[in-house]
């Protein structure tokens, strides 16, 4: 096979990541480079082999909807059993156990649950077979975002699963209505100081959260960080207007200073507390928070825009078809299994988000989830994480150099420019 240039590239960030895995911390070393499409040595090609299957997912409490969907599965396929392996609860754990079978080509996972920032990273490795031709799955009634979140340089590499977004919460005791735009935010802030409270408060420590709330508001504003290759930062001047609005907003107090040490818990305990009237955080606070003393005081909406509702950064799992599987066509099978109105509501019922649209409109799922209209409108408008193979280290150039501009330790141009060059020299 002679390879093009896109194949020599994807070659060249494939064995670049193996060796970043290895650098930081992974135990097995004994494995090469991915494969350009997928199918390793001895593997089955893709759509062919059928038999047991092997899913491996880290530990969570979503684990009872999967476990219910093998269940129906190996009830109606008696020769094409699924086993469900839980992996650690710790994501690093999560990851290496993965990556340390998928770069020794072994056989023992056919279907892997991959966090939505691990998705192109596994893709760009040729650790999971991409799903077109005999392998492509109906992606019709998923939720768009959720799509885009599994696809890597154009190609679907993975199924998405469960997904996730983030709400405005707001004190509907001290404002009418829920602001559809930042300006109409800031607008709201003087009733917060009238109440001695804060305005906005999100997570802005410097850690994942930190890339999630910029680039929510960036994407808002019309920019991003990378081109959809992955690898060329896309950082132009809806960036730059969007990071200098995180700036200037806590430059005159609507977020404040406080929210730089707030991650998802210091943030939930302030507005629970009564001590802000808007709060950015994901679903689960909704019931969370009738236990706290803003009990039946606040509401939700989708998070501010510029002209309009704005785009929560997407949370949420995918599953891939390992490259080394020998039974590529159940694996397949089961992928669209997962997907089903049945199976995709066991996701809703277990307090998930699932990825079917039509879930969302569920009467009975509206009843028990009253939020899932909320929810769904989120979703819709929803934007992944920048897709990189080199996430992680994208990631820490966003928050790292956004944390330096809201500190007034650089410029948001100087903060930019440094994000620039993270970027460029990710996987190096």
């Amino acid at each position: 096979m002679v390879l093009n240039t896109k194949a020599m590239r994807r070659a060249a960030i494939a064995a670049s990541a193996v060796s970043l895995l290895v650098i930081s911390g992974c135990s097995s070393d004994d494995g090469g480079s991915g494969t350009e499409t997928g199918a390793g040595d001895g593997t089955a090609a893709a759509g062919e082999g059928r038999g047991p299957i092997t899913i491996v997912e880290g530990q969570d409490p979503l684990n009872a909807a999967l476990e219910s969907i093998i269940a129906d599965w190996n009830a109606e396929h008696p020769d094409e059993q699924v086993t469900f392996k839980p992996l650690a609860t710790e994501a690093n754990d999560q990851y290496d156990d993965i990556a340390q079978r998928m770069q020794a080509r072994s056989d023992e996972y056919d279907l892997v649950a991959v966090d939505v920032t691990n998705t192109a990273e596994f893709a760009a490795n040729g650790w999971l077979m991409p799903l077109e031709g005999d392998n492509a799955i109906d992606t019709s009634g998923l939720l768009p975002a959720t799509v885009e979140s599994a696809t890597y340089n154009g190609t679907l590499y993975a199924a998405p699963k469960n997904t996730n977004g983030a709400f405005l919460y707001y004190r509907n005791d001290l404002v009418d209505k829920a602001p559809t735009t930042w300006e109409e935010l800031k607008g709201e802030c003087p009733k917060a100081e009238e109440a001695g409270i804060a305005c906005y408060i999100g997570q802005f420590k410097n850690y994942e959260g930190l890339t999630v709330n910029v680039t929510e508001i960036v994407n808002a504003f019309g920019g991003s960080f990378v081109e959809d290759d992955g690898l060329t930062p896309a950082i132009d001047d809806s960036t730059t207007e969007g990071l200098q609005f995180i700036v200037d907003a806590f430059k005159d107090g609507t977020i404040p200073a406080a929210a730089q040490t707030y991650t998802e818990g210091e943030s939930q305990t302030a507005f629970g507390n009564g001590e802000a009237m808007f709060l950015r955080t994901w679903p689960g606070f909704y019931t969370d928070g009738e236990s706290s003393s803003v009990a039946g005081k606040y509401g939700i909406a989708v998070l501010p825009g510029v002209d309009g509702p704005g785009a929560s950064t997407l949370g949420g799992y995918n599953v891939g078809i390992s490259a080394f599987t020998d039974a590529p066509a159940t694996a397949r099978d089961f992928l669209e299994f997962m997907q089903t109105r049945k199976s995709q509501t066991y996701y809703a019922e277990v307090g998930g988000a699932p990825v079917l649209a039509e879930v969302y409109d569920d009467p009975a799922i509206l009843e028990q989830y009253p939020y899932f209209s909320t929810l769904k409108e989120a979703l819709e408008s929803a934007k992944p994480r920048p897709s990189s193979p080199y996430y992680s280290q994208v990631s820490k150039a966003i928050a790292d150099n956004a944390y330096a501009a809201i500190r007034d330790e650089k410029s948001v141009q100087q903060a930019l420019d440094d994000t620039r060059a993270g970027i460029e020299t990710a996987g190096n």
